[in-house]
């Protein structure tokens, strides 16, 4: 928590992970969308201004860019976007239009962390560990699936953050992770 304000900071899974296209065609897109636009808008009246985000593709890249949208709408509020790197070359394997994504927010972030100059293993864990130990709030899509959502969202509830899952079909319990002993 910075100077008071608190922060938030989001978690979701890469394009092939989500049970519905990322297009604006797909209904469930639109919902996803829709759903994500009120969580993120509603998070100043929380006190909430700085947004931290991992700038993976698909839920990274759409929440960073709802976040910009709020920044626009709300000029005279203190909106922060924190755009988190693990690794230098994150964007190399992305596709034209991901990087093009990933470009534009990058440009367009208040402050860019970079934490290592290249990939290892473990660097995705400790960027999302990294932005969940700077957040108050963390916004997911979450419905179940194994994965870096998943483990982030577990060291979430073992830290106590407030999780604000978009997926109401979405599991609410966090399943069994030994590694960070939750139920």
């Amino acid at each position: 928590m910075k100077d008071g304000f608190k922060s938030c900071c989001f978690t979701g899974y890469r394009p092939s992970k989500f049970p519905f296209e990322l297009r604006e065609e797909d209904s469930e897109f639109i919902k996803f969308e829709n759903k994500l636009v009120d969580a993120v808008f509603s998070l100043p009246d929380e006190e909430c201004f700085t947004f931290y985000c991992g700038m993976a593709m698909g839920f990274d890249i759409i929440a960073a860019e709802t976040v910009l949208l709020l920044r626009e709408t709300y000029k005279k509020a203190k909106i922060s976007l924190v755009c988190v790197i693990p690794f230098i070359e994150q964007a190399a394997s992305f596709s034209e239009e991901w990087k093009e994504r990933y470009d534009a927010v990058l440009e367009q972030a208040d402050e860019i962390i970079l934490l290592s100059d290249k990939y290892y293993n473990g660097c995705y864990r400790k960027r999302n560990e990294f932005m969940v130990d700077n957040s108050d709030f963390i916004v997911t899509w979450f419905d179940g699936k194994s994965g870096g959502t998943r483990n982030t969202l577990a060291y979430a509830n073992k830290n106590e953050k407030r999780i604000i899952n978009l997926n109401e079909d979405g599991v609410h319990e966090y399943i069994y992770d030994e590694e960070y002993d939750i139920v």
